[in-house]
């Protein structure tokens, strides 16, 4: 890369599997590349999917705003056994889940072969 080249960034975007499709197509509507990977969260075992995307710096702000827009936080419950009890009793805990979570990572040089 030169001088007089823009910093390109891979972009690494965690989002809900319900946000997968919307979020992409504006992406591609917006002119950027991507990749789709099924991924599983660990913490809470929920299915998301993984968009690697190609960023220029140029277009940080343009991809941030897309992800913003379509990766919403939801609450949803989970059984929890209520403490202090004889027997396991469920109780329902509200969590909040979703959104995104985004990490750039430099790219120095690739080949397309």
């Amino acid at each position: 890369m030169t001088s007089q080249e823009n910093q390109v960034y891979l972009a690494f975007a965690v989002i809900q599997s319900q946000d997968e499709r919307k979020t992409s197509d504006a992406l591609q509507g917006a002119g950027f590349n991507l990749i789709s990977v099924a991924t599983h969260g660990a913490l809470l075992g929920r299915r998301n999917s993984t968009l690697l995307v190609r960023v220029p710096e140029t277009k940080v702000r343009t991809f941030i705003e897309i992800i913003q827009t379509h990766c919403h936080e939801r609450t949803e419950y989970i059984a929890t056994p209520l403490e202090g009890t004889p027997l396991p009793i469920p109780i329902s805990t509200p969590i909040t889940i979703g959104g995104a979570t985004v990490f750039f990572i430099p790219i120095e040089s690739y080949e397309e072969l």
